[in-house]
């Protein structure tokens, strides 16, 4: 199940994340005041962080258009200090407010995608922790932000709901970051939609077999990886913390 490059530009994304964002606006939606006190799969975050936390990255992205199509200097956020300040700060508000500020934030963003010229994709800007990259990278980002975020409200949305196309695409980008980590644990992923070995860390390991959603939400943490199976038999191996 190699991604398609072409397959994953930010027109072909765009009716993709909308999808994402409609479901992901529905889900908020039902949740009170109660339930977003309640923690989600994030380790110290509620579920209110998590709908601060996309809010934010909406406009952090919006940023990032602006400074490609104006030409400006305008990094994505100023520094992680501010970005967890703000995601902190805007954690105490009751469910509506959440609500409305995600969505706002959220529609902005697919606004400016829909209208950013189409010679402006390629123009670096300045990512928070990864320095000068091309802004196309933010209609994907976006949508793994929101589809991986919505599972981790611990509110229904589960691996198997991510759309397949992002489910390839992130498989397929997250076995070249094991490549590349040399704390990657030696195994073999192989997905039941195209069977084909995935080899990490020389291979010694086990081979771990599912479907490419379970791999993919086992690789990122989301999951236990209890419906995997492994040839030999044996306990799973420990991924590196996954990083979005």
């Amino acid at each position: 199940m190699p991604h398609d490059q072409e397959d994953y530009t930010p027109a072909a994304l765009l009716p993709l994340l909308r999808t994402s964002v409609e479901r992901l606006l529905s889900t908020a939606a039902a949740l009170s005041d109660q339930d977003v006190r309640a923690p989600s799969l994030l380790p110290g975050w509620s579920r209110a962080h998590v709908l601060t936390h996309l809010a934010r990255s909406a406009d952090s992205r919006s940023r990032l258009l602006t400074a490609a199509r104006e030409g400006i200097d305008l990094p994505q956020y100023a520094s992680n200090e501010q970005r967890e300040r703000e995601i902190e700060e805007g954690a105490g508000r009751p469910a509506d407010a959440l609500l409305h500020d995600m969505d706002s934030a959220l529609r902005r963003f697919l606004s400016a995608a829909a209208t950013h010229p189409p010679h402006a994709w390629h123009v670096p800007v300045r990512w928070l922790g990864a320095g000068l990259r091309p802004v196309r990278r933010a209609v994907g980002s976006m949508l793994r932000e929101v589809e991986v975020h919505h599972t981790d409200l611990a509110a229904g949305h589960r691996p198997a709901d991510w759309p397949a196309r992002f489910v390839a695409h992130e498989l397929e980008t997250t076995t070249e970051r094991l490549r590349a980590d040399p704390h990657s644990p030696p195994m073999t992923l192989c997905a039941d939609e195209d069977q084909l070995p995935r080899v990490i860390g020389g291979g010694e390991g086990p081979r771990v077999c599912g479907p490419a959603a379970e791999l993919l939400g086992w690789l990122t943490g989301r999951t236990g990886g209890h419906s995997l199976s492994l040839v030999p038999p044996g306990p799973l191996p420990v991924p590196p913390t996954w990083r979005s």
